[in-house]
């Protein structure tokens, strides 16, 4: 009996130990420019069929400002860039993960139609639309540089709570 209590003492103390490694409460600095590819959820088998570059100024509060730029079909004829703002009050990162909304207006004249293989969504003229990325970092029990960010990103047009894109986005800070 005196032996279990012993090995039960010490599993808990390795496992407050840690735990306790995991309690850091101090978010990371997100600051900089970070490329990446996007791969839609709903065909897989058209893995990086965007480039995305996200540029992060990070305040004392931990909120975003900044720009997103999503490059659909890159470097082929049916090319199309989405331009959009990070928005403060709803991007931020804390020790867990990070948040990044950014909205954009199709103020090009024309719609705007993203198409590859047997998918294709329409931006009309004077649509608003916004990217949301999902960011878990983990930082707290990484601790550390962040080098590299794995979440996903949904695309809503006015404000529509069903997206028109979503999928996984794997970014790199250059």
């Amino acid at each position: 009996m005196a032996k279990r209590f012993v090995v039960l003492l010490l599993v808990l103390l390795f496992a407050v130990g840690a735990v306790g490694g995991c309690l850091n409460q101090t978010p990371p600095d997100l600051s900089g420019t970070w490329n990446g590819k996007m791969s839609r959820d709903l065909n897989p088998t058209i893995r990086d069929f965007a480039d995305v570059t996200i540029n992060l100024t990070q305040d004392q509060n931990n909120q975003f400002s900044g720009t997103v730029t999503v490059t659909y079909n890159p470097n082929t004829s049916n090319e199309v860039t989405l331009q959009a703002t990070i928005t403060p009050s709803e991007s931020s990162t804390n020790e867990w993960g990070a948040t990044i909304k950014a909205n954009g207006v199709n103020n090009t004249g024309s719609d705007i139609v993203v198409s590859n293989g047997n998918f294709s969504f329409k931006i009309s003229v004077g649509s608003t639309y916004k990217f949301t990325f999902a960011l878990p970092h983990l930082y707290a029990c990484r601790g550390g540089d962040l080098s590299e960010l794995i979440g996903t990103y949904i695309l809503n047009i006015n404000n529509d709570s069903n997206p028109i894109d979503s999928g996984s986005v794997n970014l790199v800070k250059q």
